[in-house]
């Protein structure tokens, strides 16, 4: 365990940090602490604590307000979604922090950087004494003081996880590698590339920092058998660069009797059934994202939260106003009426997407980047959302069921409290592609944002005419109970 009862707690200010010059007195340290023993000569260690899954807050969005915390928390539901094999960290100084000006991050250099590899440790708790059951703690273990960091100084730190970027940052150079450039680093993967992200074939996503961390050597823990002095930094919260696609199978069981397979759907006041066999993303982003989070705030862009004014950017985002298919979107629109993409989930046979949330079937259906668009941007181009494909079968039929496919674009707030109309096949064919989302007010009212899983269920099926019904929320990729989302 990383903090051992062997270890001797220390608490100390900051100006006490010169450990070569300075001799510690007794009053300044804990109770705990050998005061005969002299540590101005200890061997100086760095450990860093990040939290995958970090607060145990479950509040919630208030619809159709949007907002940073979506319509909940849910933590990671399989461990593979909190792995973390190791971390770059990156040291600056700048009295601004991450949202220096223009100017002053220009002139900032990185003062250190390194990959560390990480274990999780299950005992870590906090000196608040709290251990939330939905944080998940990983610690770099004690790595030797870099003799480019300076026990007096304060710095930012900006993490990454599973992703080692050292040989992209050049260090004490502002010419080379600066604040800025920092801020403009983008990423076109966000989990293990050899992953297709296609259900749950995805490990090991790039996390970066959720917010801009300030840290000051003011804490530290003593092991007098070693001499050896090690200052900790803890509880670095960390966010998914990816957001997850889930199905809810909300009032469906799965059935294998009827000549296609998949979940079934009664049809209320008719003995007709409907059979979902396979859903599947659409104009999804496979160009870059940003490493650290951007808004469009002015003044201050970087690590904000997410407001309906204050709306996420990805490098694209300021260009998705032509009429025509961009080539960084991928099983664009326009491809999926055949549903015959790679990134398309049978029904039948995948189970092993499959998890329980209040004791229905949840679909994993893939892992996506960053997606959004402006007030100005057509979405049918543009905005990623879900083809549903099935099979409608009349009067108790088990065979010859109609095919059918189902179209809707992805919301991510300006929810509301009744279900949505999803396209049928004959609607998308006449429907306006110049369509813009002005008028609907707030431009994240369509797109993927990072850390937010979007699930997907369908509401009802129409018996007349066989439309289908959807409800979206979306819940922040943290702790909820009871999570409610529905698209």
């Amino acid at each position: 365990m990383l903090l051992s009862q062997s270890f001797k707690f220390i608490r100390k200010a900051t100006a006490l940090m010169l450990l070569p010059l300075l001799a510690w007195s007794c009053q300044l340290v804990t109770e705990d602490y050998d005061c005969e023993s002299d540590i101005s000569d200890a061997n100086q260690y760095i450990n860093i604590i990040i939290s995958v899954s970090a607060d145990n807050n479950s509040a919630t969005r208030a619809n159709p307000n949007g907002g940073e915390e979506g319509d909940g928390r849910e933590k990671g539901i399989v461990t593979r979604e909190n792995e973390v094999d190791g971390v770059t960290i990156i040291f600056y100084r700048n009295t601004n922090g991450i949202n220096a000006t223009p100017e002053s991050a220009q002139a900032t250099p990185i003062d250190f950087v390194a990959y560390y590899e990480t274990t999780l440790d299950e005992n870590y708790t906090p000196r608040t004494g709290v251990h939330y059951p939905d944080e998940v703690y990983y610690t770099t273990g004690d790595q030797e003081m870099p003799t480019r960091l300076q026990s007096d100084q304060q710095y930012h730190v900006i993490v990454v996880a599973n992703a080692d970027l050292t040989s992209q940052i050049t260090v004490g150079d502002a010419t080379v590698t600066n604040l800025a450039t920092l801020r403009e680093m983008t990423r076109t993967t966000v989990y293990k590339d050899t992953d297709s992200g296609v259900g749950t074939n995805a490990t090991k996503f790039v996390m970066t920092s959720e917010r801009d961390d300030v840290l000051t050597f003011n804490y530290s823990t003593y092991d007098k058998s070693q001499n050896r002095l090690t200052f900790i930094f803890e509880n670095i919260h960390l966010e998914r660069m990816a957001a997850r696609i889930d199905l809810l199978t909300n009032g469906a069981t799965y059935n294998e009797t009827y000549d296609h397979s998949g979940y079934e759907y009664a049809i209320e006041g008719s003995t007709d059934h409907f059979v979902l066999t396979s859903v599947m993303p659409f104009n999804v982003n496979n160009d870059g994202e940003y490493l650290i989070k951007r808004t469009n705030d002015d003044t201050a862009p970087y690590l904000r939260d997410e407001t309906t004014q204050n709306w996420v950017l990805d490098p694209n985002t300021s260009s998705k106003t032509a009429s025509s298919h961009p080539n960084y979107l991928s099983n664009t629109l326009t491809d999926v009426i055949g549903m015959t993409s790679s990134l398309n989930v049978t029904m039948s046979g995948q189970q092993d997407y499959k998890t329980s949330i209040q004791g229905r079937d949840n679909i994993i259906v893939g892992y996506v980047k960053e997606n959004t668009i402006s007030t100005a941007t057509p979405y049918y181009y543009y905005a990623t959302g879900l083809a549903f494909e099935g099979y409608y079968y009349r009067n108790g039929a088990k065979i010859n069921g109609e095919r059918r496919v189902y179209y809707h674009f992805i919301r991510h707030q300006g929810e509301k409290s009744t279900a949505y109309d999803a396209l049928t096949a004959a609607e998308l064919a006449t429907f306006d592609k110049t369509t813009t989302i002005g008028n609907e007010g707030t431009p994240m009212n369509y797109g993927i944002v990072r850390n937010n899983i979007y699930r997907i269920s369908i509401g009802s099926i129409n018996s007349e005419n066989g439309s289908i019904k959807i409800k979206i929320e979306e819940e922040k990729w943290r702790h909820v109970d009871n999570p409610t989302i529905y698209i």
